[in-house]
């Protein structure tokens, strides 16, 4: 198991929403309410009841909303040491979720460089 880096109690009122970044390896448990999640990049919608909880994978950015309020615990985690085989991260390299992000970095460079 990780070490715990925070943890931190979020009330959520009927009909907002919050957006949540670098959120990868956080547990969210649900205390009451219902609350929806959502990870940019991947294909799921997680509703979360009172007493379940999710372990969010994406360090990608992350929706939560609740229609009739919420009170949700987030867990912060520290990134687990072991490192992914060769096989997962070739893999890795080529995931779709991460393209937005590669090629944002060359077109910043792009930009950086003199025009002639």
């Amino acid at each position: 198991m990780a070490e715990i880096i925070a943890c931190e109690t979020v009330t959520l009122t009927p009909r907002t929403t919050l957006v949540l970044a670098q959120m990868a390896y956080a547990e969210v448990s649900c205390q009451a309410g219902g609350v929806w999640i959502t990870q940019y990049g991947d294909h799921r919608d997680v509703l979360l009841a009172p007493g379940q909880s999710v372990v969010l994978d994406l360090p990608t950015a992350t929706v939560m909303t609740a229609s009739d309020g919420a009170e949700v615990l987030i867990t912060r985690r520290a990134a687990p040491t072991q490192r992914p085989s060769i096989g997962r991260w070739l893999v890795g390299l080529f995931d779709p979720r991460w393209s937005s992000r590669a090629s944002c970095a060359v077109r910043q460079y792009m930009r950086s460089l003199p025009q002639h």
